[in-house]
């Protein structure tokens, strides 16, 4: 039997710890825990109490002799490193906010793989820009927006002159 004997300090943490705004429901019945068998309850009637297995209130009972507080939270989740860092995401907000011109996702995606040799999926690019504030809107589909040369477009009309005189090819 484990026995666990809190004191004034301790139990004054443990309530405001329990009271926590934000805390996780996990750490929360962890905590739980330890204040009953504060209270005198067995591993058992804590376990039934709170729908948990014995052996899971007795390996978390054993936590918080052995560390305190502390080792009553989930540990970090072990994951893969992110493909696009900040750095990267930073770059990219700087290219977005000089260059004048409109980039779709999947152009940026290619710039990220010129630049920094890393293959990122235009959707998941997308998605990162959107948790940065970045909205998109769909461009138009229009070459209005597109600077006329005035030598290409006098050079143009003379060929349609041309045209226009010879007429009709047979």
């Amino acid at each position: 039997m484990i026995r666990v004997k809190l004191n004034a300090e301790q139990r004054e943490e443990l309530r405001k710890r329990s009271h926590e705004r934000g805390i996780h429901p996990r750490t929360r019945d962890r905590l739980e825990m330890v204040r009953l068998a504060d209270a005198g309850w067995s591993i058992p009637r804590i376990a039934r109490h709170l729908e948990y297995h014995e052996q899971t209130v007795r390996k978390y009972i054993k936590r918080f002799v052995a560390g305190g507080f502390g080792q009553l939270p989930d540990k970090p989740h072990p994951g893969r490193q992110a493909k696009v860092t900040e750095a990267m995401l930073t770059a990219l907000e700087r290219l977005l906010d000089e260059s004048n011109r409109t980039w779709s996702t999947p152009q940026l995606a290619q710039w990220l793989s010129e630049h920094f040799q890393v293959d990122v999926h235009p959707d998941h690019l997308a998605r990162l820009l959107h948790r940065r504030g970045f909205r998109w809107k769909r461009t138009k589909r229009s070459v209005a927006h597109k600077r006329k040369d005035p030598d290409l477009q006098a050079a143009k009309a003379a060929e349609l002159e041309v045209l226009k005189k010879s007429g009709p090819e047979r």
